[in-house]
């Protein structure tokens, strides 16, 4: 007979249900160590060493009381500097869960029993451990008023390193994976930003309603953000997008556009022709558009602001357009 081959995949599902236990106990400490133990002890078994390891750091830094948490604490970085496709310095939460806005980018998987949970192109990560626990973490420190004073506090710890000490802009991407969960966390980041004006914040946002929310406070937004609409959100082509894009902090849209396989290809490998350029500028006949060039590092050649999406000065109301098929 054959031996069945032991499985040692680290399931989507599994960590779905981790992140949905904890954030369904609204993140007591109590069921947040409940849950780490569950992931120590399903990766000893599957033999993932590099989960093991992570989330033991994990269980350890929500194992301390409050007066006890420092940075030099932090059970892994939470902030990162990409690839040469995002050479910036970012911050991410886990995707889908912290995406009140999501529509059809976030499609939901359905069993018999009922709803089992979505998918999102950012659970591709979660084949590594840290992506993951990096994530889980950035949500939780998100989610209490003594964390969010370490989200500050690293911020200027890395800010006063040799790489960004100098530098008179600090590109920063807010969220590549993840967004806005709620208005309290929105309010948290734009205070954030005010206070480090050396940083050119931009991200992607569905979250729409979080923003005129707190725009009905009469709150008065930082000067170094630059919002982006993000496309397949619920409220895409609504009368809250429509408003959002009064806010003095709105850039434009950010659309993925659908084009021949060829196309897309050819933007894949960097070598678009004009055929091909045409083909993605039809797709938004008589509107000013920037597209995309793969390489958030080399979009413009603006020393102090070298990302268009992050630019809402050379690129407001311009739609900048991502090759999709």
């Amino acid at each position: 007979m054959k031996q069945k081959t032991k499985q040692t995949t680290m399931k989507y599902s599994f960590l779905n249900q981790i992140a949905r236990n904890i954030l369904s106990a609204n993140f007591k400490q109590r069921e947040i160590l409940h849950q780490l133990k569950r992931l120590i002890t399903k990766a000893a078994y599957l033999g993932r060493p590099q989960y093991e390891t992570a989330a033991r750091k994990l269980f350890k830094f929500f194992s301390l009381n409050l007066n006890e948490i420092s940075i030099e604490k932090l059970p892994q970085k939470v902030f990162t500097i990409g690839n040469a496709k995002l050479p910036f310095l970012n911050w991410s939460s886990l995707p889908g869960f912290n995406c009140p806005g999501a529509g059809t980018c976030f499609f939901w998987i359905k069993k018999a029993a009922g709803t089992f949970g979505g998918w999102c192109y950012s659970f591709k990560g979660w084949r590594n451990a840290y992506p993951f626990t990096r994530q889980l973490l950035s949500t939780m420190l998100e989610r209490g008023p003594v964390y969010r004073l370490l989200i500050a506090a690293e911020l200027r710890r890395i800010l006063n390193t040799r790489k960004f000490k100098d530098l008179a802009a600090v590109p920063f991407r807010l969220y590549v994976d993840g967004d806005f969960p709620n208005v309290e966390i929105l309010r948290f980041w734009m205070d954030t930003l005010k206070r480090f004006p050396q940083i050119r914040a931009y991200g992607y946002s569905k979250s729409l309603n979080l923003f005129l929310e707190l725009d009905s406070t009469g709150y008065q937004w930082p000067k170094n953000y630059a919002l982006n609409l993000s496309g397949g959100g619920i409220y895409e082509n609504t009368r809250t997008a429509l408003k959002v894009k009064n806010l003095p902090i709105y850039r434009g849209e950010f659309v993925p556009v659908k084009v021949s396989r060829q196309c897309l290809e050819n933007w894949q490998k960097q070598t678009l022709t004009k055929a091909d350029r045409r083909e993605l500028r039809s797709k938004m006949p008589h509107q000013k558009v920037f597209i995309c060039p793969k390489y958030c590092g080399s979009c413009t050649l603006i020393k102090d602001n070298p990302h268009a999406c992050g630019n809402r000065d050379q690129f407001k109301n311009i739609k900048i357009i991502l090759p999709v098929h």
